[in-house]
């Protein structure tokens, strides 16, 4: 039986713990934001902090990085599909 290489490579500790210490610290600025009160900007900027967080559990815990173009394209396809969706539903919300 022959095994196939996949091309992955070993992702050390410290990648992952530096991962997790950028995730515990956009917790920390998220909720930051949440004390302020800033109208619909609050929203947009925790959306946008939780947009990049999705982002690296991805690319890093679920290893997007090192899939094909297709693969990769495939799955962001559906995202920004969604992006375009609660884009026009904040310019409802916006301007009514």
């Amino acid at each position: 039986m022959e095994q196939r290489q996949t091309g992955h490579a070993a992702v050390n500790y410290k990648t992952y713990i530096l991962i997790w210490t950028a995730l515990l610290a956009l917790t920390a600025v998220t909720i930051a934001v949440t004390q302020f009160h800033m109208g619909g900007a609050g929203i947009l900027i925790a959306l946008l902090i939780a947009s990049v967080k999705a982002a690296l559990i991805l690319y890093f815990f679920m290893h997007l990085r090192y899939e094909g173009r297709f693969f990769k394209l495939a799955f962001l396809l559906p995202i920004i599909v969604f992006i375009f969706f609660i884009g026009f539903t904040f310019l409802d919300v916006f301007y009514r």
